[in-house]
């Protein structure tokens, strides 16, 4: 995969932007549980390699961080990814296209890409939608347009609570969380 840049063809993004979807997908041997948690997984992803931000168009949602782009591009290319009650991950042909982008990267730069995805996809994987978004809320903000922060706020400390016990905090952090 190439460096995303800015003179890129909307072609091109949205090849790029297929690939960067794929390689998350393909970060762990389960589904991502819901559109929530796949929304709330690309978003630290693109925190964490900040050059790919110019590709997704993250906004405050009512579910918190949103990109429309993602969403196009997992409704739009159902022979790559596939969305159901099972939660969101790649078909086979999505399974092969993983594979050729793994193959088309530098060795180094695709070791990178996927700790930060093994990493987000081990760590929030196992989220409730409440308690990732919450964790988000607390972390990035993006509440401006949300319906569910305050009755998220309401049920911090159940929350925190849980985060700590799940290992996705520290003690520090849950004492940040409660105080708000």
């Amino acid at each position: 995969m190439q460096k995303a840049r800015a003179k890129l063809s909307y072609d091109e993004e949205e090849t790029f932007r297929k690939k960067l979807i794929a390689l998350l997908l393909s970060g762990a041997d389960n589904p991502i549980a819901s559109k929530v948690n796949f929304q709330k997984e690309l978003f630290l992803l693109i925190k964490a390699m900040p050059q790919f931000e110019s590709l997704f168009d993250f906004m405050p949602h009512r579910l918190g961080p949103y990109s429309n782009t993602a969403e196009h591009v997992i409704e739009n290319n159902p022979e790559l990814f596939v969305a159901d009650k099972k939660g969101i991950y790649l078909s086979d042909d999505g399974k092969e296209f993983s594979s050729s982008v793994r193959e088309e990267m530098r060795p180094d730069n695709l070791n990178r890409l996927m700790q930060s995805i093994q990493f987000i996809r081990s760590v929030y994987d196992n989220l409730t939608d409440d308690e990732f978004m919450f964790l988000v809320y607390m972390t990035y903000d993006y509440t401006e347009k949300s319906d569910r922060f305050d009755d998220l706020l309401k049920r911090r400390k159940p929350l925190a609570d849980s985060l700590l016990r799940k290992g996705i905090i520290t003690q520090q952090r849950h004492e940040e969380l409660l105080k708000g």
